[in-house]
């Protein structure tokens, strides 16, 4: 089981504000585990897209079930399955593992590896009937982790494309970009550090609340152009 309860900033960057940041932090931060990465996310929500509209709602308290993989996923591959809740500021996720086809097909029946983790993933199932795969979101990941801080972790997501149709843990022909710009995402246990607001003010980069989901929703659905 992996939990995690942090707090979470999100920036929208140009790609002069970007090449900018990503060259300034880097005497404050290192390549983190998992330094590149491909990521595959599908997530559910019923055919009124309930918990996406509640999300776009900025309510205090909101959550999101998604799987998850890095790189396009086999059938036979593991892949994570993640419950994310919001709550007066803090995000707190917990994910396990599960097999890619079974998930896939009825995540409802699915054999997932930590117990603890499934049953609070069956309720939100159970409280959500209608829940099934709506929207995919693929983008390429850069993280870094602090030097001296191991819980300050920034990521940027870059080529964010999205898919609300033939939904699969794979890259697809028929993708769309969601935005031509860079999502950044500051991930901080507690107070961020005074460098890393002495850049952001400099760069002129500011808080702004981004939701690729949401976003995808936006376009498609409500047909609103970003």
């Amino acid at each position: 089981m992996e939990t995690f309860q942090r707090f979470e900033k999100k920036y929208l960057l140009n790609e002069e504000q970007f090449q900018q940041l990503n060259e300034m932090i880097r005497p404050y931060v290192e390549p983190d585990k998992y330094y590149q990465t491909d990521i595959r996310s599908v997530y559910y929500d019923t055919k009124t897209f309930q918990l996406i509209r509640r999300s776009l709602e900025k309510p205090e308290y909101k959550e999101k079930l998604r799987v998850r993989s890095y790189g396009d996923a086999k059938e036979e591959d593991r892949v994570f399955v993640e419950l994310k809740k919001k709550f007066d500021g803090i995000v707190y996720k917990r994910r396990t593992k599960g097999n890619c086809e079974e998930v896939m097909k009825d995540i409802r029946h699915s054999d997932l590896k930590d117990p603890q983790v499934a049953k609070e993933i069956q309720y939100v199932l159970d409280l959500y009937p209608d829940l099934h795969p709506m929207v995919y979101i693929g983008c390429d990941r850069t993280s870094y982790v602090g030097k001296e801080d191991e819980h300050l972790r920034i990521t940027f997501d870059r080529n964010i494309s999205y898919r609300m149709k033939d939904l699969s843990l794979h890259s697809s022909k028929k993708d769309k970009v969601l935005t031509d710009d860079t999502v950044m995402e500051l991930k901080i246990a507690d107070a961020m550090p005074l460098w890393l607001t002495q850049i952001l003010d400099e760069v002129k980069a500011y808080p702004r609340g981004f939701s690729k989901v949401g976003t995808a929703f936006l376009k498609e659905v409500e047909g609103v152009r970003s």
